[in-house]
This record gives structure tokens, C-alpha cells and sequence, in this order.
């Protein structure tokens, strides 16, 4: 008895053997733009927190100190929000990606991963200096500057 033909097997495991193009984005937002919001961020605490000593120093009409220390709580909070946002979104990419992916070396997976690792490391980061913009007196600041 011979047997006939057999056909191929699907190479796909389920419906999509790719990821989303908003997966794909997200992976590549938690890569990109996290770190870059820890450094706006950082650049931002920076500029006003130099500014405001200077200011200080000479009198002038600039923002007071509790004007500069509202605007960077505030800037810190819009900033961890989108972070925060982008993180779970890349990491809710990289679970689903996973899930699709053919092999373990795919490259889609790997980017996935980095996105997930580098958004939740660098929104710890931007906690971590959030705490220190907000938890020391800006007052104290003001030595480093001077």
C-alpha cells in the first residue's frame, strides 16, 4: 500500500504569525521615548531649579520659589503618566509578541523585550529623580550652583 501525497502543514501557530503595527510601535516608544522623557525631565529640573537660584540671587522678577517648585511637581507628574503609559503599553506589546513569535530569535521579540526593559528602567529612573526634585527643598539646591 502506498500512501498518498502529504500536504504541508501551516508554518503559522495561530491566526497572526506577525505583530500589530501598534505592537511594533509600542515597542519601539518604550525603547525610544522613555529615556528621552527621563532626560526632558531632567533637563527641565535642572534648567528651573538653576534658573530659580540665580533668580534668587539677583532679586528679579522671576518665578518664586513655590512658582518653581508647582511647575516641576506638575511637569514630573505629566511626565510619569505618559511613562507610565507607554510602559505598560510596551510591556503589554512584548507579551503579545511573544505569544506570536515563531522562534526565540526573532527579531520582533528581542525588540519587543528591549522596549518592555528599557521603558520600565528608565521610568524608575525618572520616580527616582522626581523624588529628589520634589523631596529635598529647592532652597538646598541652590549650593550646587552657586
Amino acid at each position: 500500500m502506498t500512501s498518498g501525497p502529504s500536504s504541508p502543514q501551516p508554518a503559522a501557530t495561530g491566526p497572526r504569525s506577525t505583530p500589530t503595527r501598534a505592537q511594533r510601535i509600542a515597542a519601539w516608544l518604550g525603547l525610544c521615548v522613555v529615556p528621552l522623557i527621563w532626560l526632558l525631565h531632567l533637563a527641565l529640573g535642572v534648567t528651573l531649579v538653576s534658573r530659580a537660584c540665580a533668580d534668587a540671587v539677583a532679586q528679579s522678577e522671576a518665578p518664586t520659589w513655590l512658582d518653581t517648585q508647582w511647575i516641576v511637581i506638575l511637569a514630573s507628574l505629566g511626565a510619569f503618566l505618559v511613562a507610565l503609559a507607554i510602559t505598560f503599553a510596551a510591556g503589554h506589546a512584548w507579551r503579545r509578541i511573544v505569544y506570536i513569535a515563531n522562534s526565540r530569535r526573532d527579531a520582533h521579540r528581542f525588540i519587543a523585550w528591549c522596549g518592555a526593559t528599557t521603558s520600565v528602567a528608565f521610568t524608575f529612573g525618572l520616580a527616582f529623580s522626581i523624588c529628589v526634585l520634589t523631596a529635598v527643598p529647592l532652597e538646598r539646591l541652590c549650593v550646587a550652583f552657586e
